[in-house]
């Protein structure tokens, strides 16, 4: 169970999860948010968690599978803000490795574009949609992230993990959040242009020879740089190239 009075006991955020909506069991959270936001019911900084989500996506409609009770499964909704919009998964994956590692002392890393990191394994994942409401419009920024859970399928161990797991201690999941929260917000309030400078300092891959994955086309190159909308730029043996979309396979 999750104790929302103890996420904001830990909050220093002034509208970041002040507002927080928690199901013992969800299909999506990120579904869960469009229909807040569908119905009128949906407030800037609003926090949708659940302890067990069962129908969970990443990037490309992938499944995200999470253990009930263990790990971090929420979503944030943001009035869309254009100038920001296409950063805020970077924005996202900074906050939560450094939340981390301000509430855990774990540094864990980033690898594009917002994959969560740790010893060469992927912890967390995030999402980000947008929905349009009359006037409104919204991001809905979904978060998977392995907390306590101490078992990973046989086809997965290779590549994903936990805290716990590579950590060895419990983690209490509250004030983890909260503190993924608070450096959110402080972020979020800062200028936009600063965020692909500090997504680098957390890269694990960073001028590493990569293969980019997109439909039946592979690209291989030194990934060393984004630029200011969060693209990855590509070094290859005749020109640099932006990429905007695909699965980065480090070499």
């Amino acid at each position: 169970m999750i104790f929302t009075n103890l996420i904001q006991t830990n909050l220093k955020t002034s509208w970041v999860g002040k507002n927080i909506e928690y199901y013992s069991f969800t299909d999506s959270t990120n579904d869960d948010a469009c229909e807040l936001i569908l119905n009128n019911e949906a407030e800037e900084g609003m926090i949708i968690i659940t302890d067990y989500q069962k129908k969970g996506r990443g990037r490309r409609n992938n499944k995200w599978l999470s253990s009930p009770g263990e790990n971090l499964t929420f979503s944030l909704i943001l009035k869309k803000d254009v100038k920001k919009l296409p950063l805020l998964s970077i924005l996202s994956g900074i906050a939560v490795v450094k939340g981390i590692k301000q509430f855990a002392n774990i540094e864990c890393n980033l690898k594009w574009p917002n994959d969560i990191m740790l010893n060469n394994k992927k912890i967390g994942g995030i999402l980000i949609e947008t929905k349009n409401m009359d006037t409104d419009s919204y991001v809905i920024i979904g978060i998977g992230l392995n907390v306590n859970q101490q078992e990973i399928s046989q086809e997965l161990v290779s590549i994903a993990s936990s805290l716990r797991i590579e950590n060895s201690n419990p983690i209490q999941r509250e004030p983890l959040l909260a503190f993924i929260l608070n450096e959110f917000e402080k972020l979020y309030n800062t200028n936009s242009e600063q965020w692909p400078i500090l997504w680098k300092k957390y890269c694990n891959h960073l001028n590493k020879e990569i293969t980019f994955h997109k439909d039946d086309t592979a690209l291989t190159g030194y990934f060393i740089n984004i630029d200011n909308h969060g693209n990855a730029i590509i070094n290859t043996d005749s020109e640099q190239i932006s990429v905007s979309t695909g699965i980065l396979e480090i070499l």
